[in-house]
């Protein structure tokens, strides 16, 4: 359908779309920001053309922003480490048909980079077993399986 247009027309339309394209991206970053001022106040979005991370004033963590169809995570976390300066080197992507609820966006990292943050917030000692079906559970946790059990023999009477 291309080929039947005019060259002009046709550089016209691709130049639109890329433009749709950027201001997404660029949206998307704001939306990000706005969400994360929940936890860091200054969380701000590092704008349009900038090198580095796209969000800025998160401690400990850099931020690289996607809001595209590819799918390219290997590349996106490259980025992301390579703008990272010693923090977290993080991806936060925004999926085609994902509204403009940043909670509902995916998060990925390299996982020798995030373990230690998860182990740190909930270390080995902490978990334990159920006696009775072996599921795995925090310290002082009621087990959810042996609650629901618990629940539907209580029912059924």
């Amino acid at each position: 359908m291309l080929q039947s247009m005019r060259p002009g027309l046709v550089r016209s339309v691709i130049q639109l779309m890329a433009n749709h394209r950027k201001h997404r991206g660029y949206r998307t970053q704001k939306v990000i920001a706005d969400y994360l001022k929940q936890w860091w106040e200054y969380a701000d979005t590092a704008g349009a053309g900038r090198q580095g991370e796209d969000i800025l004033n998160i401690p400990h963590v850099s931020i690289e922003v996607k809001a595209r169809a590819d799918f390219q995570p290997l590349a996106w976390i490259k980025q992301s480490a390579a703008n990272a300066n010693g923090k977290l080197p993080i991806v936060i992507m925004r999926c085609n048909g994902q509204g403009e609820d940043a909670g509902e966006y995916l998060m990925f990292g390299k996982v020798k980079d995030l373990m230690p943050l998860l182990a740190s917030k909930a270390p080995s000692h902490e978990i334990v077993r159920c006696d009775q079906d072996g599921t795995y559970l925090f310290k002082g946790m009621e087990c959810p399986t042996c609650r629901s059990m618990s629940t539907n023999v209580s029912n059924a009477r």
